[in-house]
């Protein structure tokens, strides 16, 4: 039993119930005390039933004001309950809800207390009556609910069909408007409904439809604006202005979003395409032919576009290229002006103009490619693979052996396709740029000493001066020292020993040339660096007062031979190799002298260049390095000598010896001059020449090869003496 509220109680009308005898007067006079006394007995004793009843009565009505109102709120609750719980359209919900309350009503009277009974059945059937009402209410709207929700849902079904196969849409819109028409629904919701259901229908027809086809949907749009019906389009009728407007935006802008998609992707087409060709004539313009591969890709990028004809068109080209190339560069660079000429004379289309521009190119490409870098032209035109070389075994004799083998290999190769073109037309460059980078790295990191074994190691590596000379120019760190490097090298190559004759050293103390050399590069890193190693500021002699020293000491040394004479830039050359020299001593003593030291002087000069010797009084002429002038007097004398009788010169000659002086015309090689006029042979007019080398036992490379080996040889117009 629920807990029951109490509720306040009205005035209860005070009335004997029915059937109750009422209290009676006794029928005794007054004035009988005894008559009196009963009958006041009587009158307590009818109050005492009347009281009693009265209690009765108002105990009944308060409990059953209380039951009633504890199954008013119970009920309440329960109903809610009930509808919370309800199946969608809440099917046989108020027979149950009235079964459900007749059980408790029949339970609650039972259980209730005699006296109440009949009062608390006549409330619990008021309850009864409000309660199924609301159940009939409720239960109606819920059904009617659910019938219009089941039309909802199957409108939106019908709609998804339709978007996905827009033809759906006559056939569902005539079954769905059949339903509604043939619906008992009251009249505003069935027309509600049939409303919805046209413009949902519609709607879901022309988004699919836009989303097939945008451009039509467009067109049909603006058919219907002007009354026009379009077929397959009769939903635009059956839509109000709104939905037609968010329809027409949705097709305008998938219309425009499939023609920016074209014109895009035509346009990335054609910048392929247009790419594809900017790359096909660079690589035509190289005189590299293409691989089959970028052939391939070249194709497919210009597939569709307007750049197809261009490509084939290039195609030809780049065979009339390959044609040309082959032919040898005097001929190539006639072919592309006879042909200039004929377009000039008798007029071209501009695809003849561009394919011989591209000819004129490739042409200049594989000029240039075959002048600076011979290496990637024979790779590339020859398709001979040329194998790397492992720089680091520079740093022990057997590596040297095994990179001297590779660079005499690539240094016959360039020599062989210098020997097909013109002179000049082909560098020797026996370097890969990769490895002149390294070697740069190495110089511009190395000390003076490392540098100095690095440049001896490259010497021995070259083995000939032209492919030495052509790997120093490949190292982009020497810049300007290109020349000084060189000759560094060459002297750092060496194992030959100078004796010093000077008064800076007695006649017993030598330098090596490999000490020499890196005296001179530390040399010239100060002069580089402004005159400074490191913290220390050196004064550097100045350039005029420091070539006007070097004059006076060697005097008329360099000399020339005859007009086209060299021996201005050598001077030069030299001269800066021996105020390296000078430099890189004057920081080893601790001179901070910024005057010229004579003493210091002729120890750079001899231990640069060699010993000046002032032969026979007839000029200056320089001995080879690590010979002392009296060694070279008496040999170039003995020399001179068996010349003169070889050739049968004439006692005259032989008794005037002394007068025969020497000018040098080239490393060790020397020509003999006499009244310091070129000293002929009469008889085949060639010059007497001497050449003169270190003692055999010394001055030989990492490979056993002698430095009198590495002396050029004489022209085929000279003849000599080996001393």
């Amino acid at each position: 039993m629920a807990t029951r509220i109490p509720i306040p109680l009205g005035q209860q009308r005070q009335s004997t119930p029915l059937g109750m005898p009422a209290a009676r007067a006794p029928m005794v006079a007054v004035e009988d005390q005894t008559g009196r006394a009963v009958a006041g007995l009587g009158q307590a004793i009818g109050q005492i039933g009347d009281a009693v009843k009265r209690q009765q009565k108002e105990d009944a009505i308060a409990w059953v004001s209380k039951a009633s109102s504890d199954d008013q709120i119970k009920w309440m609750q329960r109903m809610v309950e009930l509808q919370e719980t309800a199946e969608a359209g809440a099917p046989d919900f108020t027979p149950r809800f009235i079964k459900e309350f007749d059980d408790y009503a029949a339970q609650a009277v039972e259980n209730a207390p005699e006296f109440a009974r009949a009062a608390y059945r006549e409330s619990l059937t008021r309850q009864r009556t409000q309660f199924g009402g609301n159940a009939i209410s409720f239960e109606a709207t819920k059904r009617s609910e659910h019938i219009v929700s089941q039309y909802g849902t199957g409108l939106d079904s019908d709609a998804r069909s339709i978007a996905l196969e827009p033809s759906l849409y006559d056939e569902r819109r005539a079954l769905r408007l059949a339903a509604l028409n043939e619906s008992t629904l009251p009249a505003s919701v069935k027309t509600k409904l049939i409303g919805d259901a046209e413009a949902t229908m519609a709607y879901a027809a022309g988004a699919a439809m836009i989303d097939r086809d945008p451009h039509g949907a467009v067109a049909a749009m603006e058919a219907a604006s002007r009354g026009e019906a379009v077929n397959g389009f009769r939903w635009i009728n059956r839509l109000d202005s709104d939905r037609i407007q968010q329809l027409r935006t949705r097709a305008q802008t998938q219309a425009d979003r499939i023609d920016n998609k074209a014109r895009i992707e035509q346009d990335k087409a054609d910048a392929r395409g247009q790419r594809a060709i900017g790359e096909i004539d660079r690589q035509i313009s190289t005189g590299v032919p293409a691989t089959a591969d970028d052939m391939l890709r070249w194709s497919s990028m210009v597939a569709g576009t307007d750049y197809e004809q261009s490509y084939r068109d290039m195609l030809k080209g780049q065979q009339e290229v390959q044609d040309v190339l082959r032919m040898p560069i005097a001929e190539q660079k006639s072919y592309v002006l006879q042909r200039r000429m004929q377009q000039q004379t008798a007029g071209a289309n501009p695809t003849a103009i561009a394919n011989l521009d591209r000819v004129e190119r490739a042409i200049e490409s594989n000029s240039k490619l075959l002048q600076e870098n011979p290496l990637k032209w024979i790779e590339q035109r020859a398709a001979q693979q040329i194998a790397p070389l492992d720089l680091s075994l520079l740093a022990n004799q057997e590596g040297i052996a095994v990179l001297g083998q590779q660079m005499r290999d690539r240094s016959d190769l360039i020599r062989g396709v210098q020997a097909r073109n013109p002179p000049g037309s082909v560098l020797m460059r026996p370097l890969e740029p990769s490895e002149a980078q390294a070697l740069s790295n190495a110089f511009k990191e190395g000390n003076a000493r490392q540098k100095r074994e690095l440049l001896g190691s490259l010497y021995w590596v070259a083995a000939e001066p032209d492919t030495f000379q052509g790997a120093i120019e490949q190292i982009d760190s020497l810049g300007e020292s290109g020349a000084f490097m060189a000759r560094m090298g060459r002297l750092a190559s060496s194992f030959e020993q100078s004796k010093l004759t000077n008064y800076w050293f007695s006649e017993d103390v030598v330098q090596s040339a490999g000490d020499a050399a890196a005296t001179a590069i530390h040399g010239d890193e100060i002069l580089r660096a402004g005159g400074k190693a490191g913290t220390i500021s050196y004064p550097v002699p100045k350039d005029n007062e420091f070539v006007q020293a070097l004059e006076e000491k060697v005097q008329d040394l360099y000399r020339g031979l005859g007009a086209g004479s060299s021996a201005a830039t050598d001077f030069m050359q030299d001269a800066y190799a021996i105020k390296a020299y000078y430099v890189g001593k004057a920081a080893q003593d601790g001179s901070l002298s910024p005057d010229v030291d004579t003493d210091r002087l002729d120890q750079a000069i001899t231990a640069v260049i060699g010993a000046p010797v002032d032969f026979n009084g007839q000029g200056r002429v320089l001995a080879p390095w690590g010979m002392d002038s009296d060694s070279f007097t008496a040999r170039a004398n003995s020399a001179i000598n068996r010349q003169i009788k070889e050739r049968q010169l004439g006692s005259d000659l032989a008794q005037s010896a002394d007068n025969i002086g020497l000018i040098a015309v080239g490393s060790g090689v020397y020509a003999a001059t006499l009244g310091d006029q070129p000293l002929m042979d009469p008889a085949t007019g060639d010059l007497i020449i001497i050449e003169m080398s270190p003692d055999a036992d010394s001055g030989r490379d990492s490979f056993g090869v002698s430095a009198s080996d590495l002396i050029p040889r004489q022209p085929s117009n000279i003849t000599g003496t080996t001393e």
